[in-house]
């Protein structure tokens, strides 16, 4: 666990004067195993942008959480999941997040999940119940949409080399 408390403390100082790009290069391809805490600490902020929003919101189940009207109708393992999938919808829908050139599309993701050889994911249409969801969350953001495929030579994960090298040097003391 430490080593994730440093990973979203390294992020958490890399994030706020990183390009917009970089938060949607980690949206979409960070470790869905250990990102809870920074994933927190992003859709918090009024500075994440909105394209980088969108793809969170997806790559956390918006589809197939789509199907419960409420958080009582949802298994407890999944509770914690549908809490934050509303309070982005909410936030995306209420425009809390910020305008950039960075876009997303959840009809078309050019980040395939699992294979960099088949882009263009259709989030909405993977689930029938997605489509009960409002239009604000099904439509794209418009700006350039890349996702991880565009992804800068050494980023790994959603992370810079620079943080990448600070973790892996944790792992090596560890052992």
């Amino acid at each position: 666990m430490e080593e994730m408390e440093t990973y979203a403390r390294l992020m958490i100082d890399f994030l706020p004067t990183a390009p917009d790009d970089a938060w949607l290069w980690f949206a979409c391809d960070s470790n869905s195993d250990g990102n809870g805490e920074l994933i927190g600490w992003m859709i918090e902020q009024p500075t994440c942008p909105e394209a980088a929003a969108l793809a969170i919101y997806w790559y956390s189940g918006a589809g197939y959480y789509a199907q419960y009207q409420t958080r009582e109708q949802v298994p407890k393992f999944g509770q914690a999941t549908f809490d934050v999938l509303e309070t982005i919808q909410q936030r995306l829908l209420g425009k809390f997040y910020r305008t950039t050139a960075v876009g997303f599309d959840p009809s078309n993701d050019p980040t395939p999940i699992g294979s960099l050889s088949v882009p263009g994911y259709d989030w909405v249409g993977a689930e029938p119940a997605s489509q009960s969801l409002p239009s604000g969350v099904r439509d794209a953001v418009p700006g350039t949409n890349f996702g991880a495929m565009n992804m800068p030579e050494g980023w790994v994960e959603g992370m810079p080399p620079e943080i990448d090298t600070v973790l892996e040097q944790e792992y090596a003391e560890e052992e």
